[in-house]
């Protein structure tokens, strides 16, 4: 699996869709406190529950702020990463090897979970640093201990966003094609993140919203004292969800037919 790991490196280092993942992420922090600084220039008040990030502190949050950019630009990475292999064929050249599938299919998602990781890291640090020089580091409202409370948030935040990389790895390793995959990982994150909530409007059933981690990423305060109570919760719906669509993702492709 190292030898498998080391040759994504090298195609990664190569690869312009890593930049660019990385530049739209490196960009969104500034773009949001360039656009906070004129809502407050015309007088607009910013407020935590609705704007999510309004100083230095909140923006350990910047994870939760954009749930739905990080998921559509990983999502689109991951398509292009795993259909691209299938419809170049060069998913053959691994496996002509000798490669164990189960090995060839972790080690894609680990390039994705590092990249996710990279990424949130950069994201949340240059929100930090950017949110700090224009509004100051400040607090988060009912927070005593910051550091384990920043800790737990950023934990849990990547591990949802981890979640779902895991279904975008099941669905373009069934799909084997960077077009067909990219529609739904569309579709599943739409669907999931704005259809779940309607589970909520029943009495027996509105517990299922809940295990879908997209619910929480979407529509969980991470610095209300509420909410935080669920961070073991949202750990828990998120490594099952891990679990669950990466056994799917490998008993499929191991079954698959690589033509």
């Amino acid at each position: 699996m190292l030898n498998l790991l080391t040759a994504e490196r090298i195609k990664l280092r190569r690869s312009k869709k890593l930049w660019i993942v990385l530049g739209i992420l490196s960009l969104l922090p500034i773009f949001q406190v360039a656009n906070s600084l004129m809502a407050v220039h015309y007088g607009n008040e910013l407020v935590q529950p609705v704007d999510t990030v309004i100083n230095g502190a909140t923006g350990i949050l910047m994870m939760e702020k954009n749930g739905l950019t990080i998921l559509l630009v990983i999502g689109a990475f991951i398509s292009f990463l795993i259909g691209e292999e299938f419809q170049n064929g060069t998913i053959r050249n691994a496996l002509s090897l000798g490669r164990s599938r189960t090995h060839y299919y972790l080690s894609k998602f680990v390039v994705a979970a590092l990249l996710s990781f990279v990424g949130v890291i950069i994201l949340t640090a240059l929100g930090m640093i950017s949110f700090s020089i224009a509004f100051g580091f400040g607090e988060v409202a009912g927070i005593n201990d910051y550091f384990s409370y920043a800790i737990q948030a950023f934990f849990t935040l990547y591990v949802l966003i981890l979640s779902n990389v895991s279904i975008f790895m099941m669905i373009s390793f069934l799909t084997k094609n960077s077009g067909i995959s990219l529609i739904w990982t569309f579709i599943y994150t739409i669907a999931t993140g704005f259809g779940a909530p309607i589970f909520l409007q029943t009495e027996h059933f509105k517990q299922l919203t809940y295990w879908f981690s997209l619910s929480f990423l979407f529509y969980s305060d991470f610095a209300k004292t509420a909410d935080i109570g669920k961070f073991p919760e949202m750990i828990l719906v998120s490594l099952i969800t891990i679990v669950l669509s990466s056994a799917i993702g490998i008993l499929r492709f191991t079954r698959t037919d690589i033509k």
